[in-house]
């Protein structure tokens, strides 16, 4: 009994060493990804100013790979049960860092919108598969764990993103925004090619084309249209135009998700995107879940930078370093929310990170234009803590369910797609927000915050009922 159990011991050891080892490759891949994605933020002006070009046409090099990451969320599930993820991840980092070379040495506007597609598209590909990777290594049992992994990246870009970026620019140049990632792509191709696991393709299976034409252009063209709302709405009254081609985005994205979930139904199994996993009822209050909480994410995230502008009268580039706690402390929550999650159970550390963003959001439901700082970096690193503890033991909860595991790219598929459109809900009532409850027609005064910190404060009692519907603790 004493060897069996001496046995069982060292296997989950070993376990452990290869997860934590498959993390840090994964991990090594993902933040150059992540970062990139938040880098042009501090880098449009140096770019436009180099190009002589308009705002209207560079802000495309980040509307550009914003679209390509979408489209690349479909296609991902095909490609890793097609290829293998190991395949799929190894190639998707030589595109990324093919388009690293190509956007450093771009020589115009069009020419650098068109290689951050590919930059997107492949960096889409490399955050889809990393958590494909994982959860196959982990397993049930330590899925929190994993996405603990996978959600370090994403916590860290937003703080160290816009602080490189600017540091670089000031040092150098905005083509060395790309040259820099150079060495750290290198680094992870050649650990993945050590590392990371075979894996078997299916070699017979098939892409579903007509699914592919329907949701890859439904999806961007939604996530589009509704950043649109966002974008033009921070900037002041919609203009008819603006808003008819916003609107039209997100009325015709709309329109061809509807259809793809009608196809999706009849096709099922056969379909780019599966709906079988919805029959379980865990995994669907989960989804709805994560939808609510990327919805409320962005949207706030959304709100706080706009705020500290317009009503305290701070920069963009001082506005955004304020926000650099809500990261610290996501940052800092994943590192044992992960594993609390595997031994609790989801629902009591969800509903303890409902608790904490409740307390994080009313500060700013409370402040006026004077607002105490540190109160409200204070408030923010709680924030942070209280959306780590949500996001990660649902992400987690999603592959706890009953479900085989060739579903796995399907419920990353679908994971991806309700985030995003969440968040890009979010962002643009926010937006929407703003302008209704605004007496004044070029900045937003005070009481708008207010109503719309409010309202969306409010809407936490969603999560929270939807909370208990969680299981307390996952079966062995």
């Amino acid at each position: 009994m004493a060897s069996e159990l001496k046995a069982t011991e060292t296997t989950a050891a070993q376990k452990d060493a290869s997860l934590i080892a498959l993390g840090c490759v994964v991990i090594l891949g993902t933040i150059v990804a992540a970062v990139d994605g938040t880098l042009m933020v501090v880098a449009i002006d140096a770019i436009g100013e180099d190009f002589e070009a308009s705002a209207q046409s560079i802000q495309w090099i980040t509307g550009a790979y914003l679209l390509a990451t979408c489209a690349a969320i479909p296609v991902s599930g095909y490609m890793v049960r097609r290829f293998g993820s190991r395949k799929v991840w190894l190639y998707s980092l030589v595109a990324f860092l093919l388009s690293m070379v190509l956007c450093g040495i771009a020589w115009s506007p069009l020419s650098l919108i068109l290689f951050r597609v590919l930059q997107g598209f492949s960096g889409g590909l490399i955050g889809m598969v990393a958590t494909v990777v994982l959860t196959r290594a982990a397993g049930p049992e330590r899925a929190g764990r994993a996405f603990s992994a996978v959600a370090v990246p994403s916590t860290l870009a937003p703080v160290l993103g816009p602080i490189a970026g600017g540091a670089v620019i000031d040092a150098v140049s905005w083509h060395w925004l790309f040259f820099g990632q150079i060495p750290l792509l290198l680094a992870s191709l050649v650990a993945a090619w050590i590392i990371l696991p075979r894996d078997a393709a299916e070699r017979e299976a098939r892409l579903d084309w007509k699914g592919l034409f329907l949701v890859t252009p439904g999806l961007s063209a939604l996530v589009f249209g509704l950043s649109q709302v966002a974008d033009l709405g921070a900037a002041g009254p919609l203009g008819w135009l603006d808003a008819v081609t916003a609107v039209g985005a997100v009325v015709a994205g709309a329109v061809l998700t509807g259809w793809f979930i009608l196809h999706a139904r009849r096709r099922r199994a056969r379909s780019i995107i599966d709906p079988s996993p919805f029959s379980s009822r865990g995994f669907a209050i989960a989804t709805v879940m994560i939808f609510v909480v990327g919805f409320l994410l962005y949207g706030l995230l959304f709100l706080i930078p706009l705020y500290y502008q317009q009503i305290v009268g701070l920069s963009a580039t001082a506005a955004g370093t304020l926000l650099a706690p809500q990261g610290a402390g996501m940052g800092i929550a994943a590192v044992f929310v992960g594993s609390l999650n595997d031994r609790l159970g989801t629902r009591p550390v969800v509903l303890c990170g409902l608790l904490l963003t409740l307390v994080g959001t009313l500060p700013f439901a409370l402040a006026d234009t004077e607002p105490d700082d540190v109160l409200l970096g204070s408030a923010l690193a709680l924030r942070g803590m209280g959306l780590a503890a949500i996001s990660i033991p649902l992400s987690a909860s999603l592959y706890q369910t009953s479900l085989p595991q060739d579903a796995i790219p399907h419920i990353a598929t679908i994971s991806a797609v309700a985030q995003r459109i969440g968040g890009a809900l979010g962002g643009a009532l926010a937006a929407v927000s703003l302008q209704l409850a605004s007496s004044q027609e070029k900045v937003f005064d005070a009481s708008a915050f207010t109503a719309t910190f409010w309202w969306m404060t409010a809407l936490l009692i969603v999560p929270f009922a939807l909370a208990f519907m969680l299981p307390a603790k996952r079966k062995a």
